[in-house]
């Protein structure tokens, strides 16, 4: 029982670190995602020209509008900065990704808190 105990430790140590290490690595992916340089580079290298217009998959109405008064305000202004918040509300692609990750981290706290749990049974 002292055996199976102490390999049981081990491999909780083991899966705690690289659970952190991963926990680290989501964070920092976020925040590299969400962050101030990554906006600046985005406004910087966007060229409308190249955004798809259409999808299979319909836009709702609302969304659809939003995105057009957003793109004709963006022409009238000569801004950059609401051309691209035209193309993301029509887009909506980094949200997918911010969203996959948050629920990774979610994930990964719960399977911690289910190692710590049977660690404490042991």
């Amino acid at each position: 029982l002292k055996e199976k105990c102490q390999m049981t430790d081990g491999e909780w140590e083991e899966r705690q670190k690289t659970r952190q290490l991963e926990m680290e690595a989501v964070s920092k992916a976020l925040a590299v995602l969400s962050g101030d340089d990554a906006h600046d580079l985005f406004t910087k290298t966007f060229n409308p020209a190249f955004v798809q217009v259409q999808s299979g998959a319909e836009m709702s109405s609302r969304r659809t509008e939003a995105a057009r008064v957003l793109e004709l305000s963006a022409k009238k202004f000569h801004s950059s900065y609401l051309s691209a918040l035209a193309t993301k509300v029509k887009l909506d692609a980094f949200e997918r990704v911010k969203k996959a990750i948050d629920d990774l981290i979610l994930q990964l706290g719960n399977e911690k808190a289910a190692e710590i749990k049977h660690k404490d049974f042991c």
